[in-house]
């Protein structure tokens, strides 16, 4: 048989170019934003429209929605668009939705802005990682991917660092525009850094297979396990960074600055041991054994009028970890391309069901229970964890569904 010649657009780069990787990683954080100005701003949006905590808590979650949706979709029509044109479409509809919302809309309107801001997302979550690889050598690629998995915390500890300020000298519409502003010179550079795509445009998937592919995702544990923890961990991770800075007292101010440092030194965390020290499956279970058991702590902090904050940090710090540790199992599971490919289609498609409803679902336990029923949904997905990796241990002799 005659042999496929080489895509020159995926052949390995002997050096990094490290201008371009900054600039993709960068355009992550601005799309990651669009979580962190609704979750630093959710009280000040909160009395602006005098909506319910359950409300804003769906203002919040609704961007996650169209990637829970349409995750493995994007991921599949992405080379047939070309993933430079799809992060430029990306980068261009967020700008112009934040400079929308920086009107003060009704309601109803920020929420449609927060659903297309979900396609805005999810064409850069999909494109920027794969032409971060494109510009790396391969040397580079896990240092390359380990920066890019701190877009999301990052995108929060430049909120907190510097949205109070914001806020307090140019208000809600002045933090909708520095993000519109911010995401217009992303879009800039990368017209001008990141090089055009290839020519030939790869052929679109048929509709009728993406039923069965979505569902062959979940057919095995080791395309489905990292999704189902990584699901877990998206559950947890932005309510916490959203809701714990509200129950800190005298401490919220640095609290809401080091939680997301915490989470980002998890993650960098169980990339290290995954690799050097522990087993994946044993750093993923012990992760949530962890998560469980300290955010019983909390709760007893909250419970017993104790100061909360250290027990917080240490909380973040675990469910950082069991994230990273989520990604690790990847290349643990399988050697197989295509299997981690589908792997990472489950990953991003749970990852944003976590995030569509773990905020609405903290904010009714709040509501329900005041402050101590911030611990009942940590608890509980951190056992959900648990008993995922107790379950897939008994089919490790499974095969991939290649």
């Amino acid at each position: 048989m005659p042999q496929k010649k080489a895509n020159p657009a995926l052949a390995s780069l002997s050096t990094t170019y490290w201008p371009r990787v900054i600039t993709l990683w960068l355009c992550g954080v601005l799309a990651a934003m669009q979580f962190s100005k609704i979750s630093f701003a959710f009280q000040t949006l909160q009395a602006t429209y005098e909506a319910t905590p359950t409300a804003m808590g769906w203002i919040l979650s609704t961007v996650g929605t169209v990637g829970l949706v349409l995750g493995v979709t994007a991921g599949l029509c992405a080379p047939a668009i070309g993933y430079r044109r799809l992060l430029l479409v990306g980068m261009g509809l967020g700008a112009v939705l934040a400079l929308l919302q920086s009107l003060i809309l009704p309601f109803e309107l920020l929420w449609l802005t927060r659903l297309f801001e979900g396609f805005s997302q999810l064409a850069v979550v999909v494109a920027a990682p794969v032409l971060i690889i494109r510009q790396s050598a391969r040397r580079h690629h896990s240092l390359v991917m380990g920066l890019w998995s701190t877009f999301v915390t990052v995108a929060f500890a430049l909120t907190a660092a510097g949205g109070g300020w914001v806020l307090a000298h140019f208000h809600l519409r002045g933090l909708f525009l520095v993000h519109a502003s911010g995401l217009t010179m992303m879009f800039v550079l990368v017209l001008l850094m990141v090089p055009k795509d290839a020519a030939q445009a790869q052929p679109w998937p048929a509709l009728t297979a993406l039923p069965r592919l979505h569902l062959r995702l979940y057919q095995h544990w080791v395309t489905a396990l990292p999704g189902l923890c990584f699901f877990c961990y998206t559950s947890t991770a932005i309510a916490l960074l959203t809701f714990v800075p509200q129950y800190a007292g005298a401490d919220r101010a640095w609290v809401a600055v080091i939680l997301p440092f915490a989470a980002i030194s998890g993650t960098f965390s169980a990339g290290w041991l995954a690799q050097s020290l522990v087993a994946p499956r044993r750093l993923v279970l012990g992760a949530f054994t962890a998560m469980a058991l300290v955010g019983l702590g909390l709760g007893g902090c909250l419970m017993a009028g104790l100061r909360m904050a250290p027990v917080a940090v240490l909380l973040t710090y675990s469910v950082g970890l069991a994230g990273g540790s989520s990604f690790a199992l990847i290349p643990y599971l399988s050697h197989e391309p295509a299997v981690q490919a589908r792997a990472n289609g489950a990953v991003a498609q749970m990852g944003n069901l976590g995030s569509t409803l773990g905020p609405p679902l903290f904010a009714l336990m709040i509501s329900t229970f005041g402050a101590p029923g911030l611990v009942l949904p940590v608890v509980g997905f951190a056992l959900l964890g648990c008993g995922w990796m107790v379950m897939s241990s008994r089919t490790d002799n499974q095969p991939p569904c290649v």
